[in-house]
């Protein structure tokens, strides 16, 4: 039996990962429309990491997978499109032009934790932020009661965590020589301290 490709892997993982942001962080219960969306923005997010670092051809397999998950509600352009529009979020490395909840929160954050800059550093760091950022802003307009700058942070780290470690089981300790492996480490570090101590 094959191996699951790694883009397919990250796909489900992504979908963890929104479940518990919202469950776990936010404690927002959300609707048919947010999980549909928050679905193709996922997806999509999938089939970028497998056209710019996996490089398995999954594009077949991850739009059966999103059609499976998204059922009469699924739209093959709305992937497609998607896709674009992270694609062109990450040609926009200028946090100083903020206007998006993740965008404003490294605005704000930069000056007490310089190194979440060094993010935009590669494409790494920029497919992270602007899947996180696409989340956020979902989260922002669905949830009139949501602190778009909280939400902002929550994404932001539990998102490049995920990222953070996929990267490391695509191209092992060979990862840490790019421009934003400070950033994915400093994050990384920083959520295993949180998550300590909110277990003890």
């Amino acid at each position: 039996m094959c191996p699951m490709k790694k883009s397919l892997e990250l796909y489900e993982e992504l979908k963890d990962t929104f479940r518990y942001i919202c469950s776990s962080w936010l404690r927002y219960k959300t609707t048919p429309g947010t999980d549909e969306e928050s679905t193709v923005i996922l997806c999509a997010a999938s089939f970028l990491f497998d056209n710019l670092f996996a490089q398995e051809n999954a594009g077949a397999e991850l739009t059966k997978e999103a059609a499976a998950d998204l059922g009469s509600a699924f739209n093959p352009k709305n992937l497609s499109e998607m896709a674009t529009k992270l694609r062109l979020a990450m040609t926009d490395n200028d946090p100083e032009h903020g206007g998006s909840p993740v965008r404003d929160y490294l605005k704000w954050v930069q000056e007490a934790k310089p190194m979440v800059m060094d993010s935009l550093k590669d494409r790494f760091g920029l497919l992270t932020i602007a899947v996180a950022d696409e989340i956020a802003t979902l989260l922002v307009e669905q949830d009139k009661d949501a602190v778009p700058l909280q939400t902002a942070e929550i994404c932001f780290l539990v998102f490049t965590q995920t990222f953070y470690r996929n990267f490391l089981e695509l191209y092992g300790k060979d990862f840490l020589k790019n421009p934003s492996a400070a950033y994915f480490l400093d994050v990384d570090e920083e959520m295993e301290r949180i998550n300590a101590t909110l277990t003890n």
